[in-house]
């Protein structure tokens, strides 16, 4: 992978990083209100519940984040964890925070019985 490719996705995790962080920041308070009747209540209790589960796949995501940025650092970006074979770079256009290459991350979502 060349310098420019490196630095555009360096570029893409920093933008995502912020957008999630903001996210984060957004849920916390938008959690504080509780107002109505118990119908009202109940609602906010089961929206409360998926912006919860919403925010834990975001600090998921943001620690994958993180770990890729540290990769760039170390001149290690693009490497599968698994099989340590280059990422292909159609796949990190997608997914740049993705850990695996499609054959491991296949392999590792449907393991063989």
């Amino acid at each position: 992978m060349n310098k420019k490719d490196l630095s555009s996705f360096k570029k893409i995790l920093i933008q995502k990083k912020a957008e999630l962080s903001n996210a984060q920041r957004e849920v916390g308070t938008d959690l504080d209100t509780n107002v109505g009747d118990e119908i009202d209540t109940a609602s906010q209790n089961s929206e409360r519940e998926m912006c919860f589960e919403f925010a834990a796949n975001d600090r998921i995501t943001l620690n994958t984040i993180n770990d890729a940025l540290a990769k760039i650092e170390k001149g290690i970006y693009g490497q599968c964890e698994y099989c340590n074979n280059a990422i292909s770079i159609e796949r990190l256009k997608a997914i740049s925070w993705t850990r695996y290459c499609i054959k491991c991350q296949e392999e590792i979502e449907n393991p063989r019985r």
